[in-house]
């Protein structure tokens, strides 16, 4: 008899659990937003198990998690469409969900706003999200901008590329070779003058082309020692202690490229100099 209590009282406890597993309170919302806006779903907790996306997403910005449980996440479409996204939440405690939409024009009424309180447990979010074309508005006269305002643009945006501590090693070798090679050409104008002899415009053009090309090299060279001391490091951390850790990313190898490209387009400047005009470096000579 207690073996067949001890049985019963198994099957109850399992019946149980089944039965509250299947009472995962759900929640639809439909949402209706313009191009350009901003859904996100945040958390006063890190509550949020996991994300399920259905929808073109060409064109969109997603501010994804970079692990979960998380506590946001934030999409935003340039083009018109519908999104069909589940959210699953989960904690201990009691936690609140809040569901905003943020319009592009930050000076535009349409905030909205939904709040869910959870004194704890499993909780998911069905959110039918449909990205409306911008209605047409009054076309403004923008003011004209200058070759010089185009160019200075240009290049924020291109430095928006490259992480920090890239241009932050840029910036520091380059200091220290147009200084030394600052010195180092003055050095050999001296020594030049002193044999009856002086460097012309040539000969310094390729003689800064010579140190921008070592720049280049050495800086090609720090770079690929970082990232590859990093990616043996995270497949360390990965493959032997089991740590969820992301690779490198894509912004990365760009910077390879852009490095490698860079030394290229200077070796073949600095090689059509001496080919054609005869320069050698110094030490050469």
């Amino acid at each position: 008899m207690s073996c067949l209590a001890i049985i019963f009282f198994a099957i109850a406890f399992a019946g149980s659990q089944t039965t509250a597993a299947a009472q995962t309170l759900t929640r639809t919302e439909d949402v209706q937003l313009y191009t350009g806006d901003s859904l996100i779903v945040q958390s006063d907790r890190p509550s949020i198990q996991q994300v399920f996306i259905d929808g073109n997403l060409s064109a969109t910005n997603m501010t994804k998690p970079n692990h979960y449980p998380a506590a946001g996440f934030e999409i935003q479409t340039l083009n018109p469409g519908s999104f069909e996204l589940r959210f699953t939440f989960d904690y201990a405690s009691e936690y609140r969900v809040n569901l905003l939409t943020i319009p592009a024009d930050l000076s535009a009424s349409g905030n909205n706003s939904t709040t869910y309180y959870l004194s704890g447990g499993a909780f998911e979010l069905d959110v039918n999200a449909m990205f409306n074309a911008r209605p047409n508005t009054l076309e403004t006269v923008l003011p004209s901008v200058s070759p010089w305002d185009s160019f200075v643009g240009w290049i924020g945006k291109f430095g928006q590329a490259f992480p920090l501590w890239v241009k932050a090693l840029y910036f520091a070798l380059g200091i220290q070779f147009f200084v030394v090679g600052g010195i180092w050409i003055a050095r050999s104008s001296r020594k030049k003058e002193a044999t009856a002899q002086r460097l012309d415009v040539g000969n310094k053009v390729y003689l800064w082309l010579d140190v921008i090309y070592k720049f280049l090299v050495v800086s090609f060279a720090a770079i690929v020692a970082i990232m590859g001391g990093e990616l043996l490091l995270l497949f360390v951390l990965r493959f032997m202690f089991l740590a969820s850790v992301d690779l490198l990313s894509l912004w990365d190898l760009f910077v390879i490229g852009f490095a490698v490209g860079a030394i290229v387009i200077v070796y073949l400047v600095r090689f059509t100099l001496e080919k054609a005009f005869d320069l050698k470096p110094v030490e050469d000579e």
